[in-house]
C-alpha cells in the first residue's frame, strides 16, 4: 500500500527510496532523518525520527550500536538504514508532514482489504496494531490503535495525534478528534456513515519524542489503512 501521507521530506525534500522500502529524507543541515515504511495486508505505516542537533549545533555522532538501535527501532537493518543532513528545516518538515493530501492510485491499485459486518480484523507489524468493524447495523466503521511496546519502550513524553483523516468512495470526509496523550492510549474513533460496498480509506499521524539508547529526538508514526465495507 503506498500512502497518501508521504512525511515531510518526501513532499518537500529529495527522497531516496530502497528496494526494501526504507525511505531517506532530508533534514535540518544540523539533524540526520532516518524513515522506513512497512506494510500489512491491511495497512502501511510509515515511521521516522529524526535525531537532535548537538549543543554545537552539528549532528550527534553514531556509533554502530547506535545505528543498530535506530535500525532495530525502524525494524530494519543495518545495511538498510540510510541518513541525510540537508533540505528542509525540520519544524517545517514536520509541518509538511502533517498535510493531508487524496489517497494516490497507487494505494488503489493494491485493493482493500474486506471489512465484513460485525467481524474484529486486526493488523499488527513492529510499530503497532490497527483494529477496524464495519458495523453494518449503525452505517459505522469502528477503528483503534495501539503503539506497539517495542516503539512505546522509546517514547518518553506524550504522544500527539493528528486525527483521523478519510474518504469514503473517494470522497474526503471530516476529520476524526485529535488528541495528546499517554504512550499506552488506545486510539479509537467512529468513521460515519458507511454502507455496504462503500471503499472507505483512512490514515493517522502521530509524533512523540524519543529516547534510542541514549540518542534523542522527535519520531512520526503515520499510518493508513484500505478497506470495503461488506455485509
Amino acid at each position: 500500500m503506498h500512502v497518501s501521507w508521504k512525511t515531510a521530506a518526501v513532499s518537500a525534500c529529495a527522497a531516496l527510496v530502497t528496494a526494501t522500502g526504507v525511505t531517506t529524507v532530508q533534514a535540518a543541515p544540523s539533524k540526520e532523518t532516518f524513515v522506513a515504511t512497512k506494510s500489512t495486508e491491511g495497512t502501511e505505516t510509515t515511521l521516522r525520527v529524526t535525531l537532535d542537533a548537538t549543543p554545537g549545533g552539528g549532528p550527534q555522532k553514531l556509533s554502530r550500536a547506535d545505528r543498530q538501535k535506530i535500525a532495530g527501532f525502524l525494524d530494519v537493518s543495518t545495511g538498510e538504514l540510510v541518513s541525510a543532513r540537508s533540505g528542509t528545516p525540520g519544524a517545517q518538515a514536520e509541518a509538511d508532514a502533517r498535510k493531508v493530501t487524496p489517497p494516490p492510485a497507487a494505494l488503489a491499485k493494491k485493493g482493500p482489504a474486506t471489512l465484513r459486518c460485525d467481524k474484529n480484523p486486526s493488523w499488527s507489524d513492529a510499530r503497532g496494531t490497527l483494529s477496524a468493524r464495519f458495523n453494518c447495523h449503525h452505517s459505522t466503521i469502528n477503528w483503534g490503535y495501539k503503539i506497539s511496546a517495542r516503539l512505546r519502550a522509546a517514547i518518553t513524553g506524550r504522544v500527539t495525534e493528528k486525527g483521523v483523516s478519510w474518504w469514503n468512495n473517494k470522497k474526503r470526509k471530516p476529520d476524526n478528534a485529535g488528541h495528546v496523550v499517554g504512550k499506552t492510549y488506545h486510539f479509537h474513533g467512529t468513521l460515519k456513515p458507511v454502507k455496504h460496498g462503500d471503499d472507505v480509506q483512512f490514515q493517522d499521524h502521530m509524533t512523540f519524542r524519543v529516547n534510542i539508547g541514549g540518542k534523542t529526538g522527535t519520531a512520526a508514526l503515520t499510518w493508513a489503512s484500505h478497506v470495503k465495507a461488506k455485509k
